[in-house]
């Protein structure tokens, strides 16, 4: 049986792996008890970011900072 790594455990949380993957992932997580509290883990530090971070993503971007990628666009082109 496959041990999990970090990757495959942010994958499958993501919904990034194929059917396939998905399956052998939750057989895993089904049989190790270990990697079933890592998920959990990882459930739990996702779910603490959205809480802190996610009313980031409805606020404005100050238009200093839009003038900084303006600027960088005007001088690449």
């Amino acid at each position: 049986m496959k041990r999990l790594t970090m990757s495959d455990i942010n994958a499958y949380l993501d919904g990034a792996l194929s059917d396939e993957e998905k399956r052998e992932v939750e057989l895993v997580i089904r049989t190790d008890i270990e990697a079933a509290a890592l998920l959990q883990q990882y459930r739990q530090h996702v779910q603490e970011l959205h809480r802190i971070y996610d009313g980031v993503l409805n606020e404005p971007v100050p238009e200093r900072m839009l003038d900084l990628l303006r600027r960088k666009k005007t001088e690449g082109a």
